[in-house]
């Protein structure tokens, strides 16, 4: 979903990643402020250009599946001890 407005542009899509979809919503306000938002973490970055929110999300998003799967994998390795 992208919605125009006259001062701000919101973007809307996911990435998808396993069996799980995480949403990632991008505001502008003004010329240079932008912040994305994954509400399936709640977690919010700021910065001064869409692309820069963007791939800081996605990193986020990327280094939270690594720590979920290193934590499952930890635990699937005690049981097996």
């Amino acid at each position: 979903m992208t919605m125009n407005r006259r001062t701000n542009i919101d973007v809307c899509f996911g990435m998808q990643i396993g069996d799980k979809n995480y949403e990632i919503l991008i505001r502008r306000r003004g010329e240079t402020v932008y912040a994305a938002f994954c509400p399936e973490l709640e977690l919010i970055v700021n910065g001064t250009a869409h692309q820069q929110v963007e791939e800081k999300m996605k990193e986020l998003i990327l280094e939270h599946v690594a720590k979920e799967q290193a934590a499952q994998g930890g635990s699937q390795a005690e049981k097996k001890a």
